[in-house]
């Protein structure tokens, strides 16, 4: 009778940490693909396709920081009566775009 409680308490203890080790690993197999996904979110978001605020239309130029439909048609309409931008600093003369602006967008556009 004592070999057999010995056994008993010998296998339930097996299975205990056998399932607590199954969970840890479960669990942490589970959490691999969420920080992949997350870092893949966060890379994505940080950088921006440059838009070249010569030949784009007033929707793409919405893409930029403070950019909406008014200032992008601004842009558009100042780009049909001047000519084409040749520096960044030119936006500053198209109503209602300023050097904040312009700072804040510099890295996400060309020529």
């Amino acid at each position: 009778m004592k070999s057999l409680t010995l056994t008993a308490v010998f296998l339930g203890a097996c299975c205990l940490l056998s399932s607590h080790t199954y969970a840890a690993e479960t669990a942490k197999t589970m959490a691999e693909p969420t920080k992949k996904v997350t870092k893949t979110v966060e890379t994505t978001s940080t950088k921006m396709q440059k838009i070249n605020i010569n030949k784009a239309s007033a929707e793409e130029l919405q893409a930029l920081k403070g950019i909406g439909q008014a200032k992008a048609q601004a842009i558009v309409d100042y780009r049909t009566k001047n000519g084409k931008f040749t520096d960044v600093q030119q936006l500053t003369l198209v109503t209602g775009i300023g050097d904040k602006l312009v700072s804040q967008n510099a890295e996400n556009m060309s020529f």
